[in-house]
C-alpha cells in the first residue's frame, strides 16, 4: 500500500504539474488573444480618430465656404442695387452740367443730392474710377471717341465709371487721345 500511496502521490504531483503547465499555456494563449484584440481595438480607434479629424476639417471648410458664399451673395445684391442707382446719379450729374443761368437755388439742391448719393454709395464700398489724365485701360474705361491729344491717354470723362470691391460694375466712358496734335 505504501507503494500505491507513493505512486498516487507521484501521479497527483504530475497531474498538478500538468494542470499548472496547462493553466500557464491557457493563460499565455488567452493573454496573446487579449493583446491581439487590444491591438485591433487600437487600430480601430486610430482609424476612427482620423475619420473624426477629417470630418472636423470638412466641417470647417464647409463653414468657410458657406460664409464666403454668403458674403458673395450680399456683395452681388449690393452690386445689382448700385447698378440700378448709377443711371440716376449719371442723370443728376448731367443735369448739374446744364444748369440754366438763373437757377442757382435749383443747382444747389441738385448738387446736395449728388453729394449725398455719392456719400451713401461710397459707404457701400463703391469707388469712382479715375479717368482724366490717366492712361487708357480697357479694364476700367470704355473709349467712345478717339480725339487729337496724347496717344492712349484719357482726355475727357463723358460718364463716370465705378468699382465695387475689386469688380468694375460700370466702365467709365471716355475720350482717348489718338496721338495727333490738337
Amino acid at each position: 500500500m505504501t507503494d500505491q500511496k507513493v505512486d498516487l502521490t507521484k501521479k497527483l504531483e504530475e497531474a498538478k504539474k500538468r494542470a499548472k503547465e496547462k493553466d500557464h499555456e491557457d493563460s499565455k494563449k488567452m493573454l496573446e488573444e487579449k493583446n491581439t484584440e487590444i491591438e485591433k481595438l487600437k487600430k480601430e480607434l486610430e482609424e476612427m480618430t482620423e475619420t473624426v479629424r477629417r470630418t472636423m476639417a470638412d466641417m470647417q471648410n464647409l463653414r468657410r465656404r458657406t460664409q464666403e458664399e454668403r458674403v458673395e451673395t450680399i456683395f452681388m445684391a449690393n452690386a445689382d442695387l448700385i447698378k440700378r442707382i448709377l443711371p440716376i446719379l449719371t442723370a443728376l450729374e448731367l443735369a448739374e452740367k446744364h444748369v440754366p443761368d438763373k437757377a442757382a437755388d435749383w443747382y444747389r439742391g441738385i448738387n446736395m443730392s449728388i453729394n449725398e448719393l455719392h456719400k451713401a454709395l461710397a459707404e457701400t464700398g463703391l469707388q469712382r474710377i479715375e479717368t482724366t489724365g490717366k492712361p487708357f485701360d480697357p479694364n476700367f474705361h470704355e473709349a467712345l471717341m478717339s480725339v487729337p491729344g496724347e496717344k492712349d491717354m484719357v482726355l475727357e470723362e463723358l460718364e463716370a465709371g465705378y468699382i465695387l470691391g475689386k469688380r468694375v460694375i460700370k466702365h467709365a466712358k471716355v475720350n482717348v487721345g489718338n496721338g495727333e496734335k490738337a
